[in-house]
């Protein structure tokens, strides 16, 4: 896709989220494209569903918002009309040009039925597969699929889809701080870890089935993200059921939610990615990657578009726990190949996760947009 010369004053795109802070894949995804968006061509302003912490930096950045609240579905008819009118209201008072959607869950929004009716071009994006979409994914002028995986395993047909990777901000990852020491550790020790939701589709039963295979006494293992009760969230680990599956094996532990991962990409040696589930591109191995880590994935969904086997990370199948074992035994073993995976990472990010995939969000937002 080629980015034609900026329009002379820039397309307005209202930006719904529903999220107001940079929360998960969806809405780091977004906020990086918000950071990195050139203003002569797109100014953004964003609908957000409450006050969160992404507001100061909103501010900072003088990028208008609203804050909106949910958008509005079937109910009451009364109450269904107004969100209607007030939707019609902040389009004509912003004079905006199009709508781009960060989720696909919404069903008959009132808000998007408004925009509908009054032609302004709406682009949906989606971020996982979407198997069942709903109705009003219809009046979309296009689909963004974060990747061909989700292009080709998504409905409906009748919608142009449009491959568009996720941008990685590297001034964010560039400004991590190595906090090695500040977790108790030395610079002989290699720290393997995982990061993301603890969850069995996640794969964690696999990442500590590998570290007990592993031998290495320098080795430390450690997993990153929310613990939940899995009575209430089918599939996670309480933290109490995470400690009882590390059993006796100290080189393992576990961190918590941490609000600044890119810390732990910075401190770690090597990250894991252990899906059983198809991810849909899996941002992590791009979060990886812009800070010279090294990845050891599983083959599944949209991960091989970004990492290639041997080069910059190591691909196992799904499940597989003694290539999953091999391959971090190979990187643990070898601070060399470590070196050389990172940097192949990090140029790998650089060259076509960066800007490239911001000019082309921006290009299929001006397509939309009647001049």
């Amino acid at each position: 896709m080629h980015s034609p010369s900026a329009p002379k004053t820039p397309a307005t795109v209202a930006f719904i989220t529903g999220a107001s802070g940079d929360w998960g894949g969806a809405s780091r995804v977004l906020f990086a494209n918000l950071r990195l968006i050139d203003r002569a061509r797109i100014n953004p302003v964003l609908l957000l569903p409450c006050d969160g912490p992404i507001v100061p930096e909103l501010r900072t950045r003088g990028i208008a918002y609203e804050i909106w609240g949910n958008l509005t579905e079937p109910g009451q008819p009364l109450g269904y009309l107004k969100a209607m009118l007030r939707m019609a209201r902040f389009l004509r008072r912003h004079r905006i040009d199009a709508i781009h959607v960060n989720h696909a869950n919404a069903w008959r929004p009132a808000e998007l039925l408004a925009a509908w009716l009054m032609r302004v071009p709406i682009l949906t994006h989606y971020h996982t597969v979407n198997e069942e979409p709903a109705p009003f994914i219809a009046l979309s002028k296009g689909i963004v699929a974060v990747s061909h995986y989700v292009a080709r395993h998504s409905l409906p047909d009748s919608v142009p889809k449009h491959v568009i990777h996720n941008p990685v901000d590297l001034a964010r990852f560039d400004a991590a701080r190595d906090i090695r020491a500040k977790l108790g550790y030395g610079p002989d020790e290699v720290l393997v870890s995982f990061l993301g939701q603890v969850r069995e589709i996640k794969g964690v039963a696999d990442f500590i089935a590998m570290a007990k295979r592993l031998p290495h006494p320098q080795a430390r293992f450690l997993i990153a993200g929310e613990c939940r009760d899995p009575h209430k969230f089918e599939g996670s680990y309480s933290e109490a059921s995470l400690k009882e599956a590390f059993g006796d094996d100290a080189r393992l532990r576990y961190l918590g939610y941490l609000e600044r991962v890119e810390d732990l990409y910075r401190a770690s040696d090597i990250v894991v990615v252990p899906s059983r589930w198809q991810e849909p591109l899996g941002l992590i191995n791009l979060e990886a990657g812009a800070c010279r880590t090294p990845v050891v994935a599983t083959r599944s969904g949209g991960i091989p578009e970004i990492v290639t086997d041997g080069e910059n990370g190591f691909l196992v199948n799904i499940g597989d726990v003694a290539a999953l074992a091999d391959r971090v035994g190979r990187l643990i073993d070898d601070a060399g190949l470590r070196t050389r995976m990172g940097e192949a990472g990090r140029a790998r990010v650089e060259s076509a996760f960066t800007t490239s995939p911001v000019r082309d969000f921006e290009t299929l937002l001006l397509s939309l947009v009647k001049h």
